[in-house]
């Protein structure tokens, strides 16, 4: 048995498609908890008809107070064992449950979560490609060198004892949420383990109109945070590894000021062992290049991923 808990806040025109993703799974064993966290829009009325037609949904109506609020409700408001998130705008493949479940069964490590693949989409709802993710055990320090290879919050199922042993979502921070929920795992439950499964059972809505993700500054400085307080507890590989991918991510973006920060941290691990990975490559390549350098990779960057995305677009289906 598992609680499947939705947090929900003005996701009108995708909430439907979430909810039939849930209903639709081939392990049928759950209980539905959707919380409304103060929406304006259809999104209750939405909720509301799907729950009329199957007694496994039901809805929590909240003030709006965030996702990790309107997550830690549906943590209090349910008792299975196991406990999926799926983001109001994400979907499922139906083998979603099954599959990350039976994980949990055929090992005998200390695994608190298993997740998946995940396959990213526009607003639209169009597939536009896969994301890496690791698969087998991620320890800590796996955890954070290959910078939450979870990806996002729709793809995990969780012990219900984690957040019983390390508390719940901290409602305190307004960014990476997810992030610092999985660390705190990762580092004082008694099951620390994240299991990949190398399946592409997730779809994740890629940086939709208004999403907390594309507040891109906000996410820096809370990840700034975690980094310092988490990088510091990696015990098999360098603390410096963590800040690799997270630097180049902010060079990307534009965010010079910390990256080059971040990137200092990272070169303790030795240019050398930075030079051995995709990642550290692309790090040292940004951090080499200088202002006008950036500048000129950024501009091209944008360019080709406005072609791919276009084209990727045009030429695959809605689902």
């Amino acid at each position: 048995m598992v609680s499947v808990i939705t947090p929900a806040y003005n996701v009108a025109p995708w909430i439907g498609q979430a909810i039939d993703s849930v209903r639709t799974q081939t392990e049928g064993r759950f209980e539905y908890v959707v919380v409304d966290d103060g929406s304006t829009d259809d999104t209750a009325d939405i909720v509301r008809a799907r729950a009329a037609v199957d007694p496994r949904i039901r809805m929590i109506s909240s003030q709006n107070a965030g996702s990790g609020a309107a997550r830690n409700l549906g943590i209090t408001d349910t008792t299975s064992p196991y406990i999926a998130f799926l983001d109001g705008d994400d979907r499922w493949h139906p083998d979603f449950l099954r599959r990350l479940l039976h994980t949990f069964t055929r090992t005998t490590a200390p695994v608190g979560a298993a997740f998946c693949h995940t396959r990213v989409m526009l607003e639209s709802g169009r597939v536009v490609g896969p994301r890496w993710q690791p698969a087998g055990p991620c320890d800590m320090d796996r955890f954070l060198a290959e910078n939450n290879p979870t990806h996002n919050g729709s793809s995990l199922v969780i012990r219900r004892s984690c957040f019983d042993e390390v508390g719940v979502f901290d409602t305190t921070i307004t960014s990476a949420v997810d992030l610092e929920m999985w660390l705190r795992i990762g580092a004082w439950s008694s099951t620390p383990l994240f299991w990949g499964v190398r399946r592409y059972l997730v779809d994740m809505r890629l940086m939709r109109t208004g999403s907390i993700s594309a507040n891109r500054g906000a996410r820096y400085e809370s990840l700034d945070k975690l980094l310092t307080e988490y990088a510091p507890l990696m015990s098999r590989l360098p603390a410096g590894l963590a800040y690799v991918q997270p630097a180049v991510f902010a060079f990307r973006d534009g965010f010079d000021e910390i990256a080059e920060r971040w990137a200092e941290t990272a070169l303790a691990a030795g240019s050398a062992r930075l030079a051995r990975s995709r990642w550290g490559q692309a790090l040292l390549a940004w951090h080499r290049a200088g202002p006008t350098g950036r500048t000129r990779m950024r501009q091209a960057r944008e360019t080709t991923r406005a072609g791919v995305y276009g084209s990727v677009a045009k030429l695959l289906p809605t689902t």
